[in-house]
């Protein structure tokens, strides 16, 4: 009798043993899926945090980048400068073409940063100039002789500031 018992006993520890064998590399497979999973989940929100800062600084870093490349399109003696254009704070970049002077208003109106290029002397509206893109405000003030600092605001009320400084002696 305990001759059965014990191939019972044997039959029975050999089921258990393979269960246990079946069981351990499903629970490894189920933890390493979630593992991958929960990993995915994690980068795609980093990606869609990096994405969405990106985006809401664009405009503001373009306005500043806009801005400083016209500086140094423009830096010759005496070409540029603030002041207002009709009563809105603004850059003015001069520039001669043969005997003819012109000028280059950049300037925020209505919501947007805009660019209007004319002759000198002709009279225009504010309206009239060339929207570049959307800000809410941009500001620009010589702080030294030859130090310029551009400030912009965008539809978020994210303010960016930059500073941009002239070679050209004035």
């Amino acid at each position: 009798m305990s001759e059965v018992k014990d191939k019972v006993y044997r039959a029975e520890k050999l089921r258990r043993r393979h269960v246990i064998d079946l069981l351990f590399p499903i629970a490894l497979f189920l933890v390493l899926a979630a593992s991958s999973l929960f990993l995915v989940i994690l980068a795609a929100n980093v990606y869609k945090k990096s994405v969405a800062w990106e985006e809401s600084n664009y405009d503001s870093r373009t306005c500043l980048s806009y801005v400083t490349e016209k500086i140094r399109q423009n830096d010759e003696d005496g070409g540029i400068e603030t002041g207002t254009f009709y009563g809105i704070p603004c850059l003015i970049l001069r520039q001669t073409f043969g005997d003819q002077s012109y000028v280059t208003y950049i300037y925020s109106y209505e919501g947007q940063l805009r660019e209007l290029f004319i002759q000198e002397g002709v009279t225009v509206r504010a309206s009239d100039g060339q929207a570049i893109l959307e800000v809410n405000s941009f500001d620009i003030a010589e702080q030294e002789k030859g130090i310029f600092r551009i400030s912009c605001t965008d539809e978020n009320g994210k303010e960016s500031v930059t500073y941009a400084a002239v070679k050209s002696k004035p």
